[in-house]
């Protein structure tokens, strides 16, 4: 794909909310991704967060899944109520490059919106569900 002047192939692609067949059954997964062995993972960190390039491991105890993200601390509906109201600094956008068509959405999905992913990378890591590979720091957002 070309956006203006800059070619951005797709990489890869990892759904997090996907019905699957595997083995003699279906998975559904709602908010995570398939983890099998060898298999390309990425969980995702906030706008302001690192996000995390790392290894399916398999675990059957956990149908070779791992999470999406750390998960939201704060509502999209809290957000476009109250965060208008606060600013850049407590959102947590203050350095954070955003490109999107609706201005409420860049809000809604602020840093201060997440949880903090490292605690979730690391507990995967121990549970034995992923190896890390890279972390990888944000420089810009595409948010429809």
């Amino acid at each position: 794909q070309i956006y203006g002047d800059v070619e951005a192939p797709l990489v890869y692609d990892l759904p997090h909310n996907i019905t699957l067949p595997e083995g003699q059954g279906w998975v559904t997964r709602k908010g995570a991704c398939p983890a099998h062995v060898n298999q390309p993972v990425i969980i995702h960190g906030s706008m302001g967060a690192p996000s995390y390039l790392l290894v399916g491991l398999g675990n059957p105890d956990w149908c070779c899944s791992a999470s999406h993200g750390a998960g939201r601390s704060r509502s999209r509906f809290d957000l476009s109520r109250k965060g208008n109201q606060e600013s850049e600094d407590e959102l947590g956008l203050t350095g954070v490059d955003c490109i999107t068509l609706r201005e409420e959405r860049r809000i809604e999905e602020a840093p201060a919106a997440y949880k903090p992913i490292a605690p979730v990378i690391d507990a995967q890591v121990q549970a034995g569900l992923v190896q890390v590979v890279a972390q990888m720091r944000p420089i810009l957002t595409f948010k429809a």
